[in-house]
């Protein structure tokens, strides 16, 4: 039958011989065709999530920067600025307690280990920064 299929189209020629090395070569591309198209579409889902990401993260800090011109500051009463202030110095009063633990018992067992040292770094710009902001806000802006 597939004889006088050829003959009516006027097809004469013989099909391709191919050797075993490219038909299991064919028969690899085929087999892995499925797990690349998969691969397409997770690669494909991961970049239209990062530029997602990306967008909302621009516009993030886009509104950010905008707020934060906007932001002004009230001048705090004498005993709000006593309460806060206080309440800053028992938070670093507790964090130095704790942090001068630490360093103790890194000073005694580890001696290449920076955690203690960049987390009392960290603490201690942390509460510069709230004091100098607490110093800023309270004082009086001029009338124009």
């Amino acid at each position: 039958m597939a004889a006088t299929v050829q003959q009516s189209l006027g097809v004469t020629k013989q099909p391709l011989r191919v050797g075993r090395v490219r038909y299991g070569l064919w028969l690899l591309e085929e087999a892995a065709a499925g797990a690349r198209s998969r691969v397409r579409a997770v690669v494909d889902g991961t970049a239209t999530a990062g530029r997602e990401l990306r967008w909302a993260a621009e516009l993030s800090a886009r509104a950010t920067t905008a707020h934060i011109d906007h932001v002004r500051p009230e001048p705090l009463g004498d005993r709000r600025l006593l309460g806060l202030m206080a309440a800053i110095a028992v938070a670093a009063l507790g964090v130095s307690f704790v942090l001068g633990v630490g360093v103790a018992q890194w000073l005694m067992t580890a001696e290449n280990s920076m955690v203690f040292a960049a987390a009392g770094s960290l603490a201690i710009g942390l509460a510069v920064l709230s004091l100098a902001f607490l110093v800023f806000a309270s004082r009086r802006r001029r009338r124009p």
